[in-house]
């Protein structure tokens, strides 16, 4: 089985299905920078030692910045054991230019207010 690109769209509404697993390969520092919503982090080729640990019921797909990286490790996915692989095609940016929610690691995180100095 090849990996196949998706569209930010049809992640958009496997993702909304629970149809998806999704997993941003990139660096953590650019993951929580902003990231696409209920995506999980594993960096590099990390995802390719996780076989068994992913429901298989559901899609793996990669996320990178460009969609080139993740292209690549959704081959490596294959190779590793992983059913059902797809990878987004042009990656977060694509992501961003669909206009489609994003979140950051602040993202829910109220700040904590200085007590005031009497």
């Amino acid at each position: 089985m090849e990996p196949q690109a998706i569209s930010a769209a049809d992640l958009e509404t496997l993702a909304e299905r629970g149809e998806a697993q999704l997993v941003d390969i990139r660096l953590p520092f650019d993951y929580f920078g902003g990231r696409v919503p209920g995506s999980l982090n594993l960096p590099g080729n990390t995802v390719t030692t996780r076989v068994g640990q992913f429901p298989a019921d559901r899609t793996l797909i990669l996320i990178c910045n460009d969609g080139a990286a993740s292209a690549r490790m959704a081959v490596l996915a294959v190779e590793a054991g992983f059913a059902k692989v797809a990878y987004l095609d042009g990656g977060y940016d694509a992501w961003l230019d669909a206009d489609l929610p994003s979140e950051t690691i602040s993202d829910g995180v109220t700040p904590k207010q200085p007590k005031a100095q009497l």
